[in-house]
């Protein structure tokens, strides 16, 4: 099922049917990256986390931010619409919650 969602998705983004959500846009400024990083991400993408009762999805993925600079980018993308997706939003994981690389949560201690 996961392949089949992450296919839906990276067919919809490189066609250009996606949307990137207000708060994606405030953690790309905040973060210092932009809507191509975004776009790269959810292509070489892999699912880590899937939300199938709101039809969204938490995608990790590499992106280049410079020649020599690649990160890891987390992006929520929600498929529900036939047309389009959207990214609700976008960041960089932090190391502290995310073990490296950056495709599962840390277990919290009790």
């Amino acid at each position: 099922m996961d392949s089949e969602i992450l296919e839906t998705i990276s067919q919809h983004v490189r066609e250009g049917h996606y949307l990137v959500k207000s708060h994606a846009v405030v953690h790309a400024l905040k973060e210092g990256f932009e809507r191509r990083h975004m776009v790269e991400a959810v292509l070489n993408a892999k699912i880590i986390e899937d939300y199938p009762e709101s039809k969204r999805a938490l995608l990790c993925g590499r992106t280049m931010l410079s020649a020599n600079v690649e990160i890891y980018l987390h992006v929520v993308c929600e498929y529900a619409d036939p047309i389009y997706v959207e990214f609700v939003t976008a960041y960089v994981p932090d190391e502290e919650e995310w073990e490296r690389p950056p495709l599962r949560r840390r277990k919290t201690k009790k």
